[in-house]
């Protein structure tokens, strides 16, 4: 009895010892150390960052490859359109400006994945230009022309003259200021879209917007607009062309230019989109 007593606790002592990892001998076996695992970790954090790096150069790589010859299509539209291997008839006319109208909408829409991937690898700094409001919501009008929309729908800037420079990232702006507006022409069915500029003294602020006289959003999903991928109504997700990456994008550049993004809306109302900017960066 004593000795299998002995057999019984020799036994369960070799098991435990497996169990840790270690033989009488001092030789490695069965669960593998703190430092062990903490290498490996290392090891596949290292490697996945690696892996992340070529996937940021890779679609960065694509997505030049794929807007040169968008720039083409563009540059070919634009000529046809002045006229310079003829004069075109005006059914003529209307397919190039749709052919157009396509090319900017893919243009924007790798420009949009080019801008997400830069806000991935975190190199969005801003910089700090001087910009004419009245000069760049003019420019703004003349971009959306191209944006494909409803016919009828009337497009206007509202800016009073005698704005203040604002000193902001002038390209950051441009993004947002194109997804906002690309938004309102997506989901302005008729009516008009109108863009503004104000300039509030006491906040020392400049107050950009776009509103439309759209689809509108519901009061529910308002908190969710500015999520990644978020497109709402899934039947409108089938009728309006994009991805759920504009307002995202918008809502990233805002808070790296120190601006807030706010919206105003009713179902089948309409949306208000108000970007605030301080005049000089905090």
């Amino acid at each position: 009895m004593e000795q299998a007593r002995r057999e019984n606790k020799e036994s369960a002592l070799a098991r435990n010892t497996l169990t840790e990892g270690k033989l009488a001998g001092g030789k490695r076996f069965g669960r593998k150390t703190l430092k062990e695992q903490v290498h490996e970790l290392r090891v596949r954090c290292e490697k996945a960052q690696e892996e992340n790096r070529a996937k940021t150069d890779f679609i960065n790589t694509l997505s030049h490859e794929l807007r040169m010859p968008i720039h083409v299509m563009v540059g070919c539209g634009d000529l046809l359109l002045d006229g310079a291997w003829g004069m075109l008839q005006e059914s003529q006319k209307t397919i190039v400006v749709k052919i157009k109208q396509n090319a900017c909408y893919l243009f924007d829409l790798i420009t949009d994945l080019m801008e997400l991937n830069r806000l991935d690898g975190e190199r969005g700094v801003a910089r700090c230009d001087e910009i004419d409001v009245n000069e760049l919501l003019e420019e703004m009008k003349a971009m959306a022309q191209f944006m494909p929309k409803t016919e009828g729908v009337i497009l206007e800037v509202m800016g009073p003259t005698g704005l203040p420079p604002l000193f902001s990232d002038r390209d950051k702006l441009k993004i947002i200021l194109r997804n906002l507006l690309g938004n309102a022409i997506k989901f302005t069915q008729k009516g008009k879209i109108t863009m503004g500029a104000r300039f509030k003294p006491g906040m020392q602020t400049m107050e950009l917007s776009v509103r439309d006289t759209g689809i509108g959003i519901d009061e529910k999903d308002q908190r969710r607009i500015f999520d990644m991928f978020w497109q709402g109504d899934r039947s409108h997700a089938r009728a309006f062309r994009g991805v759920g990456l504009g307002l995202y994008i918008v809502r990233r550049l805002a808070d790296q230019i120190g601006a807030k993004i706010e919206v105003e809306s009713e179902k089948g109302e309409g949306s208000l989109f108000r970007l605030r900017i301080p005049i000089v960066p905090k």
